[in-house]
């Protein structure tokens, strides 16, 4: 099934100077991944999102930037300190798959994509977000997976 995707050359990039830049990153970090429509279905990076999801300074900011009508993957680092002490920067693959989402093609192709995604970005922990992030209770459990990585 991982022939009827592609990631480009320059989304392989992207993904790769993502992953090395945000090492010792301070804040957080987010890259907006979606697959286009037929015919191609190529895997992308948003660049629309991605604009505002530079600027995110908070969990909270998720559920207003991504489509609350479609899947999207959201790789991101999220700076936290260990119970040492230590500071570090887990990537974490966050699936994006709101309950707003109608169409079974999407849902199927997203899920289908997964572990190629997963595997391209070189990720070990996954959080499945169908919440929409809209109640604070929403936004602070998704915190604390992501703390927990």
């Amino acid at each position: 099934m991982s022939n009827l995707y592609k990631i480009g050359t320059e989304t392989r990039n992207k993904i790769k100077k993502f992953r090395t830049s945000t090492a010792r990153t301070d804040s957080i970090k987010a890259l907006s991944i979606k697959i286009e429509p037929k015919p191609s279905y190529e895997i992308i990076v948003d660049e629309d999102e991605q604009e505002e999801l530079d600027e995110i300074e908070d969990l909270s900011e998720l559920a207003e930037i991504l489509p609350d009508n479609s899947p999207r993957f959201v790789l991101t680092a999220y700076p936290t300190t260990t119970k040492d002490g230590f500071k570090q920067t887990p990537l974490v693959l966050v699936y994006w798959k709101p309950m707003t989402v109608v169409s079974q093609e999407w849902k199927m192709l997203y899920a289908g994509a997964l572990e190629m995604i997963r595997e391209e970005c070189g990720t070990f922990k996954l959080i499945e977000v169908s919440s929409g992030l809209e109640d604070d209770s929403d936004v602070e459990e998704l915190r604390e997976q992501l703390e927990n990585c």
